[in-house]
């Protein structure tokens, strides 16, 4: 008797493989780049297994940004195990963080494509669900050990968050984004160690 794949299984790895193929073809043409054709050919499934799974081109981008966010909290994560000191970890994370959304196999899917073809509201609403977490688990760590000034926390990780969202927007769209990103890093460390008492 044959061994059979359970449909479960089958399903996760058509999705999984769709996810995968997506993210080469949106990170190297853009979204507007690639159509529902190319994906699935390259893929070698059909139009219906694209739309079964993600109802379509979009709702395959969306999977591919979010499993591209899950890869950025997974590198910020191994940046936490460097050192216990709560200071030092902050500012570990948030370079790290800096860094893993420069990286040029994301950046195109996160910073670029993401909040044009998701909108910015779906964009805010998963970075706060995979990344904002994180920065706040930290802040609330730097309040309890009263390393840094009492700041009410939700308008503090809010405020961090949008500083450096914005610093990385910027510079995804420089010309050269490493020479931006060195000329900003060290402005953004300095600021932030202005909540330390």
């Amino acid at each position: 008797m044959q061994n059979r794949i359970p449909n479960k299984q089958r399903s996760e790895e058509t999705a999984n493989l769709l996810i995968s193929v997506g993210q080469k073809l949106f990170r190297t043409h853009g979204y507007s780049g690639i159509s529902q054709e190319e994906i699935v050919k390259k893929a070698g499934m059909t139009r219906g297994a694209l739309y079964h799974h993600f109802d379509g081109k979009k709702g395959l981008f969306k999977a591919v940004f979010e499993d591209s966010i899950l890869k950025i909290a997974s590198r910020v994560k191994m940046a936490e195990k460097r050192t216990a000191q709560s200071w030092d970890n902050f500012i570990s994370c948030t370079y790290e963080f800096c860094v893993a959304c420069l990286d040029s196999d994301l950046q195109r899917i996160v910073l670029i494509d993401g909040p044009v073809v998701l909108g910015w509201n779906v964009w805010r609403k998963i970075d706060e669900r995979e990344t904002m977490g994180i920065l706040n688990s930290h802040l609330k760590r730097l309040l309890e050990d009263e390393v840094i000034h009492p700041i009410p926390l939700e308008p503090l990780t809010h405020f961090i968050s949008g500083a450096v969202n914005e610093s990385i927007l910027w510079i995804s769209g420089t010309n050269d984004p490493r020479k931006a990103f060195d000329e900003t890093w060290p402005s953004l460390k300095t600021i932030l160690s202005t909540l330390k008492k």
